[in-house]
């Protein structure tokens, strides 16, 4: 079962990131054992470095943990994550889509 998380914070890109700041931004989250996925990002504002640059966003995340609080934490210590603002609940548990089921008379 999957969890919608939306999330505010901050994600550190590195300079040779593939795509723009925002599928950058997604990639680094997407490489957290406690993301599932992610599903939308809104850019908020940016910092640039040397050698990244940290992306503020808005993020809504689909994650397996059932504890928002245990989500967060595992969000907040991952890697490349700078810091967490907010991260709200959005809904009751989803089940994964059923396999598709195979036409009458075949199988």
């Amino acid at each position: 079962m999957n969890h919608l998380l939306t999330a505010t914070l901050a994600v550190r890109v590195p300079v040779n990131a593939t795509g723009d700041l925002a599928e950058g931004a997604a990639t680094v989250l997407a490489r957290l054992d406690a993301v599932e996925r992610v599903e939308e990002t809104d850019v908020r504002g940016l910092q640039p470095g040397l050698n990244d640059t940290v992306v503020d966003l808005e993020v809504r995340l689909a994650v397996a943990d059932d504890d928002a609080a245990a989500a967060r934490r595992e969000i907040e210590s991952g890697v490349g994550v700078v810091g967490v603002e907010t991260v709200v609940c959005e809904e009751e548990p989803t089940e994964a889509e059923p396999p598709a089921q195979p036409p009458p008379g075949v199988g």
